[in-house]
């Protein structure tokens, strides 16, 4: 009777396990990140749900962070959404960046405050134990100079071990940085960003532009370029249509990065989007993973107010939009 009374014990255990983990397993397509835990915002699982990162200025170029849901109006390939996940101002979520930043010869003269201007814009940037990003040097060919990491010392002592020289491969270090950004993921959503310091004079990629460009929507990235060439002494200088192309497409913009004081300016303008950002999901009209570009149109309801958002997104197979 004993034996029979610990192997009935054992059973019941045994049920109780299995019980458990299948409501665990089930509780896992709810999982709400702690980052989101507080503002009230439930992910969806849902292969259709897709997740935007996008800033708000006015007629003056100043963020705006406090505009409700509905003060914005959205298309997905033309139509409205079939409905809204969720929404959030000034956005919170966790934040991974590519810096990249040019090796070229045509950068050697100012080089030393580059590398200054872009540690302090980290260490003012990345918030410990929540946000992380890498280095990649490209001159000829792109180099991951530190992977990605929170140690914001790490990529401090990245930074000052890149020594210029060389061609550009602008599209290639593009292509590169976007790869790795896409494989990023976390159990929810998170921002992904790219920083950009070059002429964008490409010289030696094997990528072309529109490589570069179609794999920032793959990996749903933001990039912002630090335009380290002159437009005053050159008013149509080279490398402008890259630069605006990768820009535009993924909801970025240019900025000055010829002086010191235009690059100290343009970090802190970086820094104030990416404290800016809205952040929205939701599930399209007529949706389809079939692999498929869909366009994304962000408009503000209100005259004078201007939306940065990428243009679309690739219908992929996952929940990781």
């Amino acid at each position: 009777m004993a034996r029979i009374s610990i192997r009935i014990l054992g059973l019941l255990a045994f049920t109780v396990c299995v019980s458990a983990l299948s409501h665990a397993l089930d509780d896992s397509q709810n999982f709400v990140p702690p980052d989101l835990q507080d503002t009230g915002i439930t992910l969806s699982a849902r292969v259709d749900e897709v997740n935007l990162v996008f800033t708000a200025v006015d007629k003056h170029g100043r963020f705006i962070k406090d505009l409700p849901q509905d003060a914005f109006e959205l298309l997905d390939n033309s139509k409205a959404p079939q409905s809204i996940g969720y929404f959030q101002q000034q956005s919170n979520l966790p934040l991974r960046v590519a810096l990249l930043i040019d090796l070229s010869d045509s950068i050697r003269s100012r080089f030393k405050f580059e590398q200054e201007a872009a540690i302090m814009f980290l260490k003012r940037i990345l918030r410990p134990g929540k946000d992380e990003a890498f280095i990649v040097g490209f001159n000829s060919h792109a180099q991951l100079e530190q992977d990605m990491t929170g140690d914001v010392e790490k990529l401090s002592r990245a930074i000052r071990r890149l020594t210029p020289g060389g061609d550009t491969a602008v599209h290639d270090a593009v292509v590169f940085a976007c790869s790795k950004l896409e494989k990023q993921s976390t159990r929810g959503v998170l921002r992904r960003a790219i920083i950009l310091v070059s002429d964008g004079v490409d010289t030696a990629s094997k990528a072309s532009l529109e490589d570069a460009t179609m794999s920032e929507a793959r990996a749903q990235t933001i990039l912002y370029a630090v335009r380290t060439n002159n437009p005053v002494s050159n008013p149509l200088p080279l490398g402008q249509q890259t630069l605006s192309l990768l820009t535009s497409n993924s909801g970025g913009h240019i900025l000055a990065g010829v002086e010191k004081s235009d690059l100290v300016r343009s970090f802190k303008r970086i820094e104030a989007a990416l404290r800016s950002q809205y952040a929205l999901g939701y599930h399209p009209a007529d949706f389809a993973p079939d692999g498929s570009y869909r366009s994304v149109e962000i408009s503000a309801r209100k005259k004078g107010i201007k939306v940065q958002c990428r243009k679309g997104y690739f219908a992929r197979n996952g929940s990781d939009r």
